[in-house]
């Protein structure tokens, strides 16, 4: 089964907003390979023109005009690499861009827009991944807090001469609003 038919049949329902739209992605890869194979066969005697894998479609990941550090990904030297991975601080949240260099080359245009749009789509992911973080710690601090009420309750049920009818009383709405509360949840 090729991929894209498996992403979609494994797919959450309700979360399919928050997947990556790999048709587009696709799209764009297929655009940039075309546009390299119309100019690699206008550069190329018609002898020695061979077809591009998909991988290849890159030329920030082909190295075949450029030296061969970029394909040394553990280089220090940052302009050894086609591209360079940024976190940046956009409305109090944290985003990824990439910023292509080599956007002078042929076809640097396609993959800077495959690069934009591939930006867009994993901060969507990572957006929709924290939130869902963020839902689950919250649902775990009130497990906690309802866990802690219950303990307190059994010790004091466990041990009622120590207990005041005021205090079962304030005790049992206290722990009542606490599971309610999380029933809403």
């Amino acid at each position: 089964m090729k991929f894209g038919k498996e992403f979609a049949a494994q797919m959450v329902p309700e979360w399919q907003g928050a997947y990556m739209d790999y048709d587009y992605l696709k799209t764009l890869l297929k655009d940039l390979q075309t546009f390299n194979q119309r100019t690699k066969q206008q550069t190329i005697p018609h002898g020695l023109n061979r077809s591009l894998s998909m991988y290849r479609a890159f030329s920030g990941l082909l190295v075949h005009r450029h030296s061969q550090q970029y394909m040394d990904p553990s280089s220090p030297d940052v302009e050894d690499h086609p591209i360079s991975v940024n976190s940046v601080d956009r409305n109090g949240s944290e985003k990824y861009e990439t910023t292509f260099l080599m956007q002078g080359d042929k076809g640097g245009e396609y993959e800077l827009v495959y690069f934009r749009r591939l930006d867009d789509e994993f901060n969507k992911v990572d957006k929709f991944y924290m939130s869902k973080v963020a839902e689950v710690t919250q649902e775990a601090e009130t497990l906690n807090k309802q866990m802690d009420a219950l303990i307190a309750f059994r010790f004091k049920v466990e041990n009622p001469q120590e207990w005041s009818w005021q205090d079962r009383s304030d005790d049992i709405t206290r722990l009542a609003s606490t599971i309610n509360v999380s029933v809403e949840h």
